[in-house]
């Protein structure tokens, strides 16, 4: 079986390469061969990993829409695939790569990567993306084979749209591995881990922080990552301003140092408006280290796991949280740990997602037995 995604493995682009990176590999590892086609990496930039087959297209003549003239060709000209899967929508690698397995008279699968949440949809160009939703996309995904999403609530929103095409719910892989790094230190410390932008609410976490005020006096914010230069001199300026000693930025880390950044977190947190998943929950419990997460996100596991906190979006909710999180003994969070590290490698090692795609791939090539995680 031969496998064309469009997507990206540029480490800047954060959560969504690292899952895409290892979807095609755990396929790969199953004896599918899985590649993808993306864009030059830009100056600087690096790959997520070095694993998989990358095939690269002409760079866009635009960033925003992504328009390249010559990427169909450029896809035409890989030869035939079994299935062609799209990462992502309102760029134009998407609809380009369903028009040539359209033309091709194969099955595509388009995955939103949660930007059909009606929060992402109001966030930016909002009258662009209602048009390119009547227009086209619409129309793109209901004639897909599959749309694949990660949460039921990103089903919902699919169909609240008008999305009547089969849907699958597969989750983001995460690697089970042991990381060399553990905590060296007793300061409780809440992380954050993820792209720097307002959707994400990191000012939540620096609020709680202030309104504790001296119970938080002896443990430390760590905010690791990079994006919006805007909106990260905001968080910063809120620092200042409320007088926190506590809070430290780190800028984007990758490797060891991401590594080690983790690993000096006592409990990660997710304090985002909306998320279709979350990389930082998959990072932290690996990582054994429990979680917080706003019930804008799937992750109701924290609680019925008991390996963190699944809560409420609103300021106050957050701050309980964080009070909870520093007044938990040492023992409890270890053990909160080892229970979230038990649910990655159960629902979501890298193995167990491949084998469900694969699984998602031959039922659509071959019509066989239909997954019970395919709503139809």
């Amino acid at each position: 079986m031969k496998v064309l995604h469009s997507g990206t493995l540029d480490m800047n682009a954060g959560g969504p390469a690292m899952s895409t990176y290892l979807t095609l590999l755990g396929l790969n590892q199953l004896g599918v061969q899985a590649e993808i086609i993306m864009f030059p990496l830009a100056s600087g930039s690096r790959l997520r990993g070095e694993k998989v087959t990358v095939r690269y297209s002409a760079a866009p003549l635009e960033h925003k829409f992504a328009f390249a003239p010559r990427y169909k060709r450029d896809v035409r000209g890989l030869g035939d695939y079994d299935i062609y899967h799209a990462q992502g929508v309102w760029q134009y690698p998407t609809y380009a790569l369903a028009d040539v397995a359209k033309r091709a008279g194969k099955p595509y699968i388009i995955t939103p990567r949660g930007m059909l949440y009606p929060q992402d949809i109001a966030k930016a160009n909002t009258f662009f993306k209602k048009l390119s939703l009547k227009i086209r996309l619409l129309n793109d995904l209901n004639r897909a084979a599959c749309v694949q999403v990660t949460c039921t609530d990103e089903l919902r929103h699919c169909r609240d749209l008008g999305v009547t095409s089969p849907i699958a719910i597969i989750p983001n892989p995460v690697e089970i591995k042991e990381y060399p790094f553990k905590k060296t230190d007793e300061k409780f410390r809440l992380g954050y881990l993820g792209r720097i932008s307002p959707r994400k609410n990191v000012q939540g976490l620096i609020y709680a922080f202030a309104a504790l005020g001296k119970e938080v006096e002896d443990t430390e914010l760590l905010i690791i990552g990079g994006g919006d230069a805007q909106y990260e001199a905001f968080l910063k300026g809120e620092v200042e301003r409320l007088g926190l000693k506590n809070v430290r930025f780190t800028g984007f880390l990758s490797g060891e140092e991401k590594d080690r950044a983790i690993a000096s977190c006592s409990v990660m947190a997710m304090p985002s408006e909306f998320e279709n998943l979350g990389n930082v929950i998959l990072e932290g419990l690996v990582r054994r280290i429990p979680c917080i997460a706003t019930k804008g996100s799937p992750w109701s596991e924290l609680n019925s796991h008991r390996c963190g906190w699944w809560i409420e979006y609103n300021q106050e909710a957050i701050t309980d949280a964080v009070r909870k999180a520093i007044n938990t003994s040492p023992e409890e969070l270890q053990a909160m740990g080892e229970r979230g590290y038990q649910l990655m490698v159960d629902n979501y090692s890298v193995t167990s997602i491949a084998k469900n795609m694969k699984a998602l791939y031959n039922w659509i090539i071959d019509k066989n037995e239909k997954p019970a995680f395919v709503y139809l």
